[in-house]
């Protein structure tokens, strides 16, 4: 075991402490939300279908980052929209060379 104490943990620390940070984000939002729909003013509905709006949006937002970070730098995130672990066209693992295909469809064999 390492000092850290994360010997099998495929995440870096940061990671870790940004998930730690969304999580105590949407807690907070969520209490605000508790809050404002306690206090018996005019503007506290408001504030708290804000926050409860803010809980809903802010995952979704990190979701398209983490999609949009996987797709501009070419890797394979939890974002991806893949079933079963099928890598996408992005996957370094694939690697599809058209020439081949071309050839292949002019002399009549079959695709791979």
């Amino acid at each position: 075991m390492n000092k850290s104490g994360n010997e099998g943990s495929k995440y870096t620390k940061l990671q870790r402490i940004m998930a730690l940070i969304g999580v105590i984000l949407l807690v907070c939002l969520f209490l605000c939300a508790l809050i404002f729909s306690l206090i018996k003013t005019e503007w506290a509905p408001a504030a708290a279908k804000g926050c409860i709006g803010c809980a809903l949006v802010v995952p979704i937002l990190i979701w398209v980052n983490l999609w949009l970070f996987g797709k501009v730098f070419h890797k394979h995130t939890i974002a991806d929209l893949d079933i079963a672990g099928v890598p996408t066209s992005h996957d370094p693992a694939i690697t599809l060379d058209i020439s081949k295909i071309a050839d292949n469809k002019e002399s009549g064999e079959k695709e791979n």
